[in-house]
């Protein structure tokens, strides 16, 4: 049985011994050394929370919200194939879903320890392919679903943005409507918008943040070019990253990665990012008077 003190639901508890042994393969506890804000955990250091930590979560989460064990099999898998500071490599990579991760996807499941652990649980790699078939895990934006409320509130929390008192109020009031999470509160969905826009504009796709993702990003092709780091070191970890950048006799990275610690708001002047931050905003379903329909409809 695995326990801990979860920062967004409290005393949580993993009994099942299958889903445990899943966990504790090498390939789920690489994630364990990612961090979720990627480099700007390097400027901010209150941003501890890790792949592992947030994917533990949505495991959590749907169990909460009465999935079935594959769909919750599938919020534990659902960040697998996130590359070492999570989703910097979409900034070397770009495209407009910044979501670079999913195409390795397929590589991490069929890892020989994840098809092992998957076998003992009844499952196959290629029922963890495509989030889109579980509706309670991954929605579009602006809708709900399990990977984005635990981000939300998990960053939110980590960041000084949310406190417990929302939290505990906001999974009181989530329900779960024709296989789709909503809320059943008005006024908490009204909350839950303000606080995400405040999340997104201060964190997410800040000015700071794109300051520090394209930085990082100029870092990492300048080692990739170089050959101080390769390809197969961005599927290890970010401290594993940073060890070998620091390790090289390239004063030009290492001060470069020092610059990015040290930033400061004066940075920004004149700044223009080679790639913007993926925006994000919530328009929560709600539930009232026995009918769904978007928060921005009610009003």
């Amino acid at each position: 049985m695995i326990e801990w003190m979860d920062r967004v639901y409290g005393p949580v508890k993993i009994s099942n011994p299958k889903v445990e042994a899943l966990i504790h393969t090498p390939t789920m506890k690489r994630l364990g050394g990612v961090k979720q804000s990627g480099p700007s955990a390097l400027v901010f250091p209150f941003k501890t929370v890790s792949r592992l930590e947030h994917s533990l979560g949505v495991y959590i989460l749907l169990q909460r919200l009465g999935a079935d064990l594959k769909e919750c099999v599938a919020g534990l898998l659902h960040d697998i194939s996130h590359t070492a500071f999570s989703h910097a490599i979409d900034f070397l990579i770009t495209s407009e879903e910044q979501n670079h991760h999913e195409h390795l996807k397929a590589e991490f499941l069929h890892r020989p320890d994840l098809v092992n652990a998957l076998s003992d649980l009844g499952f196959i790699p290629a029922d963890f392919e495509d989030d889109s078939v579980y509706p309670l895990l991954e929605q579009p934006l602006p809708s709900l679903c399990a990977d984005r409320v635990d981000y939300f509130l998990r960053d939110g929390i980590a960041c000084g943005e949310i406190g417990q008192p929302f939290v505990n109020a906001f999974l009181r009031q989530l329900v779960v409507v024709d296989g789709k999470i909503a809320m059943a509160d008005l006024g908490l969905a009204r909350t839950a918008v303000d606080l995400f826009a405040r999340m997104n504009a201060h964190w997410w796709a800040s000015d700071s943040e794109a300051f520090i993702y394209n930085r990082f990003a100029d870092v990492l092709r300048r080692a990739m070019e170089s050959g101080v780091i390769g390809h197969a070191d961005l599927l290890t970890s970010d401290d594993e990253v940073i060890d070998r950048i620091e390790a090289t006799g390239d004063p030009a990275l290492r001060q470069s990665l020092q610059a990015i610690r040290s930033f400061c708001p004066s940075d920004l002047g004149g700044f223009v990012p080679n790639v913007i931050p993926k925006h994000r905003w919530i328009d929560p379903p709600v539930w009232n008077h026995g009918k769904v329909q978007p928060f921005s409809e009610w009003n």
